[in-house]
Formats: C-alpha cells, structure tokens, sequence
C-alpha cells in the first residue's frame, strides 16, 4: 500500500554546496535552486514532510557542521529520514565517494570533504522505518557545465531499509548546463514532483519515480540513474500526484517536459571568456588567440599559480579544456599530452605553451606566434631580416628557434607540416658553422655577421626553395672571386658551403670586397715587413757591434781596476809587515820597561806642578811650613795614585806609550782631576794652613826662614814641642777622609789617561786594519 510519510515522526535534510572558496572546484549556482525548490516540492500542498521538521543546509564550511545536523535529523526521525544531496563528488581510490563542501580542496580531499561512508552509517544507525538518500553529483568539478563521473556505486550506497536514488552511474557524469536553473538530474525530479505522472494514482511512490527517472528520454541520452529499493520502500510516496484524476473528471493534460538539452551543449557547460568574447567550440577561442596573443598569455600561463591553487586565468581555461572529453568528437589524449606535458610546465615559456594550446585548438589553421603570421614566406623574411628590412624582432625570433624547439612545435602545425625534420638539419649545419666561425682568426666584424646572419640564412636554405624566390630579388647580386691570399676569407667560404649555397652568396657579397682589397693591404704590409725586417737586422748588427764593444772597454776597465788592487793590496801588505815589525819592536822588554818608567815621569810631572805652586804660595805667603807639608802630601797622593792605571796601560801598549810635549792630550791630566784637586787642595789650605803641630810659640813659615839661616830654620822645624788644641784636633780628623780622596782622584785619573791612550792605539790598529789588516 503507498503512502505519505508520517509529518510529525519523519525529517528531511536537503544540503549541497553552490559556491567553492578556493577555485579547485567550480561553482554550481544551480544548487542552490535545487536545495529551494525540492524542499518546496517536498513540503505541503503536495508533499508529505512537514516544513519546520524540512532542513536546507547551504554551502557547509567544513565537514563537522554536515555531520552534526545529518546526526541529529536522523535520531529524530522514526518514520521516515530523506537526504539530498548536490554538488560535487570526489572519487575515492578504493571506488568510494566524497561530497564536497564549500572549503574541499581535491589534494586535501581526505580531510575537507564529507565522505559518504560517514553518512551511510548515520542513515544505517537511524530509527527510522523508512530511509531515503538521494545523490545528485559526481566526482570531479573540473569542468563547470558538469560534475564528473563517479558517484556512489549502487552496490556501495546500499542501507538496510532504505532507497537509494543516483543520478548517474560511476562511470558517467551528473550534468549542470550553464545558465540552467537546475542540475539535469534534479530539475527532472522536480518536473515530476510538480507536474505528476499520468495514471500512476493519487500519489507518487518512489518506485514510480525512480523508474520515470531512468526511462526519461531527456536524462538517457545525457547520463544514466540509478537507484536501488531494500524492503518496501519503492511504495514509498514523497508526494501526491498533480496529475492524478480527481472524481471520476477528465485526466488533465501531462504537463510539457523541460527543454533537452543537445550533446554538444552538455560537453560545452559554459564558455570561455577571452577578450570580451565567449567562446564555446576550440576554433573560436583559437580565432581570438591569434588576434589577441599578448591578452591570452598573460591571462592564462603568466601567473598559473600552483597545482592546490591555481590562477583564476589557468583554472577557467584548465576547467574549459576539460570539457572536450567525448571521444568520439574530441581528442581526449592529445588533450591530456597538451595539459600534463606542456601547460603545467614550469620550465615552458608562456608563449609557447599558448602556441602547444592553439595547434591543439586548431591544428590545421592558421599559425600565429607573439601576434605575427608565421608562413613559410614570414620565416624566410625573419631568416634574412637583413636583406628583407626586418629588425630586432625578426634577429630575436631566429635566436628563439635555434634556442627553444619552437620549430619543431610550428612543423606540427598542418599548413607548416614541411618544417617537419628541419631543426635537426639545422642545428647540426649551424653547429659545423659555429665552430668554423667561431675562431679568433676572424676579424670582429665578420664574427659579428657570421653570428647574427649565418642561422638565419642556413635556416631559408633548409625552408621549401619557392618561398625563397619571393626575396630572392633582395639580395645582393654575385661578385666575381677575390683574391685568395686572405686567409680568414678562405676558411669563410668553405664554411658556408661555397659560393653555390644561400649563406656563401651572402658571405661573398658582403666580404668579397673587403677581402680584395685586405689582399692588397696584405701584400703591401708584406713589403713593408720586409723592408722592416732588413731595417731591424741592420739595427741588430749595429747593436751587436755596439754591445761588443762595450764589453771590450768593460773588460779593460776591469784589468785596470783589479792591477789597481792588486797594487793597493801589495802596499797594505807591505805597510802591515812595517807596522807589525813596528809593533814587535814596541813590545819588546826594553820598550816596555821605557814605557813604565814614562808612566812614573807623567806622575811625578803630574806632582811636580802642584808642588812647586804649593811652595811658591808658602814662601810668599807665609803660612805655616805644616800646611805646606800636607798639602804637598796630597798632591803626591794624587799624582802618584794614577799609577795604578797608567802603569797596566803602558804595560799593554809598550812603546806606543810615549807622551810628546807638543801634543798636550798625551801628557795633561784629565781635565775634571785636575780641578778638583786644585779645589780640594785650596780648600784645605784654607781651613787648615795655621794649623801646627807644634806648640803655640814655635811656628815655621817662610817669615822665619827669610830672617834666620837655613839650618837653623831645620833645627826649629824638627822640634816637636806639642800643644793641641779643640780645633787642631778636628782639623787633623778631616786630613783622612781628605787623603783617601786624595787616592781616589789619582786612580781616576790614571784609568781616564789610560782609556784614552788606548783609544789612541785602537785608531792606530783601525787604520792599519783599513790598509790590509782587516
């Protein structure tokens, strides 16, 4: 027995994503006219689910906020649980199925999609005595006029109790046309949930439903559903028949179907905006490429971003490529070449892989490169942009064909299919022409021209010889042969093939004339090397000479030189045998001894002085013959004490130790000794010349001397009467320390004297060693 669900014990959940956020699946807006309008259809006059216990979730975020409201409808319900779903659906590897929601990324799909296994348990482990999920989706998203291929195998969405409505088999796809209001599959159920099915009774099972859906002409040429009944859901009814009879009155008219849609427009989703222009077959959009290049690529293949997330210029073009998949009218697999091996190319220029996308477009059409024709005539005009007027441009496209496989790329083309086998050709002859050319012997200017014309012209040789002959009338007319002594014109020419190919023609017009008249120039810079030559060799004779010569009066110099020193030795040999013989005779014994006894006659000449201006002071001055006495005594000290030097030294010296009166450093004390011990001597006269050491009343001076004779003067000295007093006693302490520095002065200045007769010898041996004795 059919009937409706029970209103206050059964729920619907219809959810699906119309908006995707990160372009790795394409919108569907049709969806959200799906979720509208079916829960209408569903919902009272004509349907049987209440509309508060009637749920649309649109564009889910995550995956969690499906799962919680899917969970909690379904422990809800306990007559009857319906869930729809639309939009996109994601093959797993193991034949499963994904839903995608508004965040899903197809490489992150595990774990942003909703998997169908999770809301086949929830279903499963529902209350409910009636079950219903229908799918409207596929796997896809690549292409925006459908969902692809894939949905959930019958065999897979089976649910104990439960009917399980798909809208197309794994292996075809769930369409949603471009600007339609609905997906295909949805908007054929609504059609009969709207309009009824004619003499299927007062309600509409899903039984009823389900096989209007598979037999629907519409759908059958498009997709193929399915659906799969367990228990007796099939009698199942989501709501009354429009078109059923009502009392015995006259059936009403079956509603008209939904406009059909033509294969091509299923294939064709939506077209392809490029240039303000929408394109919906591969030769428009090749049409549009070709008048607007730069536009294209820089849309598409300028910035692709990457494979997780592409460009919005790549994405679009990617999806609308993706859409040529019959194949029967399509080239599915030179498709699948053109995107995997040439546009997700990283290393790929863009124009180029623009080029690879218009040969697959349209591969018999006209061939367009960068904006420009390119025909056989426009590649002989680039090859000889020198002799043609071309420029930069046509020199930049020449050095891209021989850098880039570009070549083999236009020969694929069908107007260019000629070209087929010519890059092989030509790298190897422009090889050969690189390394015939590519020498320092070439003089700069004709390197510069054999790099920038030499591919070209190789290149117009190898294209088909009738499109030559249009710009054959442009180049330069033959030259007669030149002159063959120019080395670097020689080798040219061969290297080119000779005069009877395109290149040697072009290397003799430009040269020939440069060549004749470097042979000139050469011969006559031959002469002058010649005269040159004689030039240098007679300057090398004179310099020859020269040289000699001046090594004959070096070398005689030099005999000189050495008979001079040998003479100079010879002298100093002689000088040092008369000062050694000179030095044997100064150190002999007796010259020693004569050198001592000079070092006594210095100190006493030292004493001698002192002395007599001592007593020449005492006789006119009166003072005491004591003091007189003692500072004689000190003054002999003095003198006598510089032995202690001058007797060692004129011991070492010997005979050269022989003062001289006319040379006063020989015999002078030292300076500094000989005044201080005229301001010692001076200064003790003073203090102690009145000193006595006899009593008071006998005195001795030169007073008494003057008035009696000498003897008795002797005779009054030698007494020794004695009477000291405080200050005598004193003075006598200070004589000591006095004496004694007395010594000190006289061993200074014998060490002084002595240093410097030895200094005196040593300028002798000097200048004795600088004559020979080294």
């Amino acid at each position: 027995m059919i009937r409706l669900p029970d209103p206050e014990r059964s729920r619907a959940f219809l959810f699906g994503a119309a908006t995707y956020r990160y372009g790795d699946l394409t919108d569907l807006p049709a969806v959200a006219n799906n979720l509208r309008d079916l829960r209408a259809a569903l919902t009272p006059p004509l349907g049987g689910f209440a509309p508060e216990h009637s749920t649309v979730l649109l564009d889910p975020d995550e995956p969690r906020a499906v799962y919680g409201r899917l969970a909690h409808h379904a422990a809800q319900a306990k007559d009857t649980l319906l869930v729809y779903f639309a939009g996109h659906g994601l093959r797993k590897m193991n034949g499963g199925l994904r839903l995608a929601v508004t965040t899903t990324l197809n490489d992150d799909a595990q774990y942003s999609a909703f998997d169908y296994d999770d809301l086949h348990e929830i279903v499963y482990e529902s209350d409910a005595a009636n079950k219903i999920v229908i799918l409207d989706c596929c796997f896809s998203g690549r292409a925006v006029q459908g969902m692809s291929a894939g949905t959930a195998l019958e065999q897979r969405t089976a649910i104990d109790g439960a009917c399980v409505l798909v809208s197309s088999t794994p292996y075809k796809e769930s369409l949603a046309p471009p600007g339609a209001v609905h997906t295909t599959y949805t908007g054929e159920l609504l059609h009969l949930l709207r309009h009824g099915v004619p003499d299927a009774g007062d309600l509409l099972s899903l039984g009823t439903l389900a096989e209007h859906l598979r037999d629907s002409p519409r759908l059958r040429r498009l997709q193929t559903p399915g659906h799969r009944f367990v228990n007796t859901t099939r009698h199942l009814a989501l709501a009354r028949n429009p078109a059923a009879s009502a009392s015995g009155a006259t059936p009403a008219p079956a509603p008209p179907p939904p406009p059909r849609i033509s294969p091509e427009q299923a294939y064709v989703a939506r077209p392809l905006v490029l240039a303000g222009v929408p394109h919906a077959t591969k030769k428009d959009l090749a049409a549009t490429v070709r008048t607007h290049w730069k536009s294209a690529a820089d849309r598409f293949f300028r910035r692709m971003g990457s494979e997780a997330h592409p460009s919005e210029g790549w994405g679009e073009l990617r999806s609308w490529l993706r859409q040529f998949d019959n194949p029967r009218t399509d080239d599915v697999e030179g498709r699948i070449v053109l995107i995997d091996r040439y546009l997700t190319n990283r290393n790929l220029p863009g124009d180029h892989k623009l080029l690879h996308l218009l040969r697959w477009l349209d591969p018999d059409g006209p061939v367009v490169y960068r904006g420009r024709p390119i025909t056989y005539e426009t590649l002989t005009r680039a090859c000889l942009a020198g002799y043609t007027g071309g420029g930069d441009r046509d020199a930049r496209f020449v050095e891209e064909l021989s850098e880039t496989p570009l070549l083999d790329v236009l020969a694929r083309f069908g107007t260019l299919r000629e070209l087929r086998g010519v890059r092989q050709k030509w790298l190897k002859e422009l090889k050969e022409w690189k390394a015939a050319t590519g020498s320092a012997s070439l003089p700069p200017e004709v390197h510069d021209w054999a790099a920038a014309t030499g591919p070209g012209a190789l290149l117009a040789a190898l294209l088909p010889p009738r499109h030559l002959a249009e710009v054959r009338h442009r180049l330069p007319a033959e030259t007669g042969p030149p002159d063959p002594a120019v080395g670097w014109y020689s080798r040219l020419l061969p290297a080119a093939g000779g005069r009877d190919t395109l290149l040697g023609r072009l290397a003799e017009a430009q040269w020939s004339a440069r060549a004749q008249w470097e042979g000139v120039a050469a011969a006559r810079e031959r002469e002058r090397q010649l005269r040159a030559q004689k030039q240098a060799a007679e300057r090398h004779e004179a310099e020859v000479q020269r040289r000699r010569e001046e090594r004959r009066r070096a070398e005689e110099r030099e005999r000189e030189r050495r008979l001079r020193t040998e003479q100079e030795a010879e002298q100093r040999r002689l000088r040092e045998r008369e000062w050694r013989a000179a030095r044997e005779a100064e150190l002999r014994p007796g010259a020693v001894t004569l050198a001592v006894l000079r070092a006594f006659g210095l100190a006493v000449g030292w004493a001698f002085v002192p002395t007599v201006v001592i007593w020449i002071t005492w006789w006119y001055g009166s003072y005491e013959f004591d003091g007189a006495r003692t500072l004689t005594l000190m003054a002999v000290l003095v003198s006598f004490s510089s032995l202690f030097g001058l007797v060692p030294c004129a011991y070492r010296l010997g005979g050269v130790f022989r003062p001289r009166l006319r040379v006063p450093w020989s015999w002078l004390p030292p300076a500094r000794t000989a005044l201080t011990t005229g301001a010692l001597l001076l200064g003790y006269g003073l203090i102690g010349g009145d000193t006595s050491l006899r009593s008071d009343d006998i005195k001795a001076d030169s007073d008494l001397l003057r008035t009696v004779e000498l003897d008795r003067f002797l005779d009054y000295v030698g007494q020794s009467s004695y009477s000291p007093s405080g200050w005598d006693i004193l003075i006598s302490l200070l004589l000591l320390p006095l004496l004694a520095g007395c010594v000190l002065l006289g061993a200074h200045a014998g060490r002084a004297t002595a240093r410097r007769w030895e200094h005196h010898a040593r300028l002798r041996l000097e200048e004795h060693g600088h004559m020979g004795l080294g």
